[in-house]
C-alpha cells in the first residue's frame, strides 16, 4: 500500500479536451507514487464553497526534475469541477493522494483488454502508458456519446501502438469510430475468438454492468473501476458503499475502487 499525503499543489496547466472536459496538471514540491486505478481528493478553492473535496482517478503522476507532475481530466458538471477549470495558473490547491486501489498490471498469456467509457479514460490511460512502457501488450476500446467526446487520442493511440495493440473507437452516435457502445466493439472481437488474459475497465456504471455480463459468458476475469459518489475519499463518510459477493457492504473509496468482478453482488450488475 502506497502511503497518502495531503499535498500542496498549484496548477501549472489547463487545457480543453472537449466542450465538457478538460485536462488540469497539478504540480507538486513532494514526490508522489501512484498506481494506474488510484484516485485522489482535489480541493476546490481555499473556502467553504464548495466545502467538499472532489475525487478525481489520477491520469499520470511523473516526476520532472525537482516537481512532480499530476495529470487529471475532469468534466465539468457542477461548481466544484467549474471552479477548477477557471482558475487562474499557480493557483494553489490541495491533493489529497493516491488513495484507493489500483489495478492489477501482472501480464498473462494473452493480451489486456482495457475499455473506458467518456471520462473513465482517466485511470485506463495511465494504465495503459504503464503497460506500454513495460511492454505488455493490450488492445484499449475507448467509447464516447460522439466523436467530439473521444479524449486523448493523440495518447491512447501512441500508447496502444508502442504496446502493439489495436485502439478500437466507439460513438454511440457512429460520428467516429464503430457505431454503438464501446462493449458491443468488444462483444465482437471475443466472438471472432480474440482472446485477453483479462480485462481492465472504468466508465459509466451501465457500461460497466453490460460489460461484467459479457466477461462472465466467455470466462473472462475483469477488474473495474466503479464510479461512486465519494465525500471524503478515506472510508469514514460511508457513502460510496457497495455490496460484496459475501454478503459484505464496503466503502468503495477504501476497499476500491478497482474490484474484481468476482468480488461485487449480483445485485450490482444484473
Amino acid at each position: 500500500m502506497i502511503a497518502r499525503r495531503d499535498l500542496a499543489v498549484r496548477v501549472a496547466a489547463r487545457s480543453d479536451l472537449s466542450p465538457t472536459c478538460f485536462r488540469l496538471t497539478l504540480a507538486a514540491q513532494e514526490p508522489l507514487d501512484a498506481s494506474p486505478g488510484q484516485f485522489g481528493m482535489l480541493s476546490c478553492g481555499e473556502g467553504f464553497d464548495p466545502l467538499l473535496r472532489r475525487a478525481f482517478s489520477l491520469a499520470g503522476v511523473s516526476r520532472q526534475g525537482d516537481t512532480t507532475e499530476v495529470e487529471l481530466l475532469i468534466k465539468e458538471v457542477g461548481k466544484g469541477t467549474t471552479l477548477l477549470r477557471h482558475f487562474a495558473l499557480g493557483s494553489d490547491l490541495r491533493l489529497l493522494a493516491p488513495l484507493g486501489n489500483g489495478f492489477s498490471l501482472d501480464a498473462g498469456p494473452h493480451r489486456l483488454a482495457l475499455v473506458a467509457g467518456g471520462i473513465g479514460l482517466p485511470p485506463v490511460l495511465f494504465a495503459a502508458e504503464v503497460l506500454a512502457a513495460r511492454s505488455t501488450g493490450f488492445d484499449l476500446y475507448l467509447g464516447a456519446t460522439s466523436a467530439v467526446e473521444l479524449l486523448e487520442l493523440t495518447r491512447c493511440g501512441r500508447a496502444t501502438s508502442r504496446a502493439g495493440g489495436e485502439l478500437v473507437l466507439t460513438t454511440d452516435d457512429g460520428s467516429r469510430g464503430e457505431r454503438g457502445f464501446v462493449t458491443a466493439a468488444l462483444a465482437r472481437r471475443l466472438s471472432e475468438g480474440r482472446a485477453y488474459s483479462r480485462v481492465l475497465a472504468c466508465g459509466p456504471t451501465p457500461m460497466l454492468a453490460a460489460l461484467t455480463l459479457l466477461a462472465r459468458g466467455h470466462g473472462l476475469d475483469a477488474e473495474l473501476s466503479l464510479e461512486e459518489p465519494m465525500a471524503c475519499g478515506v472510508g469514514v463518510c460511508l457513502g460510496c458503499v457497495v455490496k460484496l459477493a459475501d454478503g459484505r457492504y464496503v466503502p468503495t473509496c477504501k476497499e476500491g475502487p478497482v474490484f474484481r468482478t468476482s468480488e461485487l453482488a449480483p445485485g450490482w450488475w444484473t
